[in-house]
């Protein structure tokens, strides 16, 4: 059992790694960063590991049983078949038990500490931080590209921009066929290069009558380079812990959560209906212990 255990573990953990060398390869990290993600993966890979480890050594055990004649022995010495596997029942139940407890407790705190650490990674290492066919924040820009490639994903292809202005609103948006990104480790600038370019922006105007106009401005760029201030970005902390999903929660936890959930979708239903009731203009007429309606409640 052990060792088909560690044999299949060593596999799990490689199929990780092939899964995650995307955002892994290439990227400058440290090896006591890549082994502190593989720790981390590790445990949520035993309840995956653990049935095919039971399953191949039973069948290996109980083959060189059969293989050796040893079940015709024991029923020759009068042991029932119950009684040899009955071992191996309550190795099953006991191993059962622990790894509830162990899924219970070690798994969540193993996602919350992955979790946060790839977030933390795509914060401190922006090329990380751009998914493909998604919006992605980093620094005062909304990114968005259709393909990454080059050895380390620095090549975009597609690429959409949103620029957010002072005033906080979306008034610049670029698009260009391709683009590149262009920044040291030890830089906190990132450059970012962009090939047949569009940029529109929306004219801010004080004057009424020339908002009304709508005004804009549109430029086309054979090749714009920009740059991005990740100073902020840098200041990443690795260890720390602001993300949570219910995945990160014990089996109380999720009870409680989900109490909690409900207890809060109840009084926004209840507030929800009572805002409808109050705009329907609609007032209901009591009536008293005669079951007469008052003529106060009809002035009302």
């Amino acid at each position: 059992f052990l060792t088909v255990f560690v044999i299949f573990m060593f596999i799990f953990i490689l199929q990780t790694v092939w899964l995650f060398i995307g955002e892994l390869a290439g990227k400058g990290l440290d090896v006591g960063i890549i082994l502190k993600f593989l720790l981390y993966t590790a445990p949520k890979l035993i309840p995956l590991v653990l049935p095919l480890s039971i399953l191949v050594s039973s069948i290996m055990t109980f083959g060189r049983f059969a293989e050796s004649y040893e079940f015709a022995a024991m029923k020759s010495t009068g042991i029932s078949l119950q009684r040899a596997m009955r071992s191996l029942v309550i190795f099953i139940v006991l191993l059962g038990i622990g790894t509830f407890f162990f899924n219970n407790n070690v798994i969540p705190w193993s996602e919350f500490k992955q979790f946060n650490l790839r977030k933390n990674l795509a914060k401190k290492k922006p090329a990380l931080a751009i998914g493909e066919g998604v919006f992605n924040n980093i620094g005062n820009i909304n990114i968005k590209v259709d393909k990454k490639y080059g050895d380390n994903d620095q090549l975009l292809d597609k690429v959409i921009i949103h620029e957010k202005s002072n005033d906080k609103k979306n008034r610049v948006v670029l698009k260009s066929k391709s683009g590149e990104l262009k920044s040291s480790p030890d830089s906190d600038i990132l450059q970012m290069v962009l090939f047949e370019a569009n940029r529109y922006e929306d004219v801010k105007a004080s004057d009424p009558k020339d908002m009304l106009r709508m005004q804009h401005a549109k430029v086309y760029f054979d090749k714009y380079i920009m740059n991005v201030d990740l100073r902020e970005i840098n200041k990443v902390d690795l260890d720390a812990t602001d993300y949570n999903t219910y995945k990160m929660l014990s089996v109380r936890q999720l009870i409680d959560s989900t109490a909690s959930d409900k207890y809060k979708y109840d009084q926004e239903k209840i507030g929800f209906g009572n805002n409808m009731y109050k705009r329907t203009g609609i007032v209901i007429i009591e009536k008293d212990s005669t079951n007469r309606v008052p003529l106060d409640s009809i002035n009302t």
